[in-house]
């Protein structure tokens, strides 16, 4: 399972941990930047057969994977790709739904389509639903292509997942009017597989796109990518940090980066400008014991860094 754990510190102490380690900017941070994606080969993939659905209007496009793997990212960059420049926008209507757990009926997610969108606000779902659909067609007859990125799609209630399928109806003869991309954990392969969303499943253009975790090489290269655009150095980590990490994340990029974030943490602490093996592994522990402790109380870890007076 992906920590989601990183320590709490202060903006000014951060700076000064990177700063001690020659970087510009935190290499390891969480937060889902396209700048720090490393295109691994299944990611790079991902893109290919989600950007080729999305010119070729086929409609859907599953993209599925553990916590942590990079659907976020993923999806961020795609959003990029198509909301770069006014020439994009001009052909193109993309928008980008992060988190769907506020779709608690179909009017409230009807509503916040119409809002991303700009449509008009009718009284009624059925006045709100016919308006959303002329919209649509209008753009399809301006050849504007609609774009809708929905990230952490398992959190699509049943009914209104069903709905995303009615959109999916929106078509001409020859492609969809609306092209849905959906990013979700792996449990949605289960849900789909049920018979009120087959038909849904049987929509997206190539089948579903897993991620998987990265191996060994693939994350170390990942690493050291996020140096590289921080603007530091890349032997911050001696070179066993890495099966260390490998092992401890099981390839599941976010943990990976939570690991090395500590590991800084510890580091500079200690005042060692290179990190090895030993802080390594005391990093993975302290991490291990944050996300049990946190897990037993039901609270997110505060910080403090349990066994960092052992490295100094």
């Amino acid at each position: 399972m992906s920590s989601v754990t990183q320590l709490k510190r202060s903006r000014s102490e951060v700076d000064q941990e990177i700063g001690f380690f020659g970087f510009k900017e935190n290499p390891f941070s969480l937060s889902p930047d396209p700048r720090f994606m490393y295109l691994s080969f299944q990611h790079t993939k991902a893109l290919k057969r989600a950007q080729r659905n999305i010119d070729s209007r086929q409609g859907l496009t599953l993209i599925l994977g553990d916590a942590g793997v990079g659907k976020s990212t993923v999806a961020r960059r795609l959003f990029g790709m198509y909301s770069s420049d006014v020439e994009m926008n001009e052909i193109y209507c993309i928008r980008y739904i992060t988190n769907p757990s506020h779709w608690t009926t179909t009017n409230k997610m009807l509503v916040t389509l119409c809002d991303e969108f700009a449509i008009r606000a009718r009284r009624s779902e059925t006045k709100q639903w016919q308006e959303f659909q002329e919209h649509m067609a209008a753009l399809y007859r301006q050849d504007v292509t609609v774009v809708l990125l929905i990230d952490e799609a398992q959190l699509i209630p049943r009914r209104q997942m069903l709905r995303v399928r009615e959109i999916l109806n929106f078509e001409s003869n020859s492609s969809k009017f609306i092209q849905v991309a959906l990013f979700g954990t792996l449990d949605m392969a289960a849900t789909l597989a049920e018979p009120d969303f087959r038909p849904l499943r049987s929509r997206a253009a190539g089948g579903i796109i897993t991620l998987d975790p990265l191996d060994e090489q693939e994350l170390t290269q990942a690493l050291q990518f996020r140096m590289r655009v921080a603007g530091g150095p890349e032997d911050v980590f001696t070179p066993g940090c890495f099966p260390l990490v490998s092992r401890a994340s099981n390839g599941i990029i976010r943990d990976a980066v939570d690991y090395c974030n500590t590991a800084m943490y510890l580091g500079y602490t200690a005042q060692v400008r290179q990190i090895n093996e030993r802080i390594m592994q005391a990093a993975i522990e302290t991490i291990v014991k944050l996300n049990e402790s946190s897990d037993r109380a039901g609270l997110e870890p505060a910080g403090g860094v349990p066994g960092a007076d052992r490295l100094e």
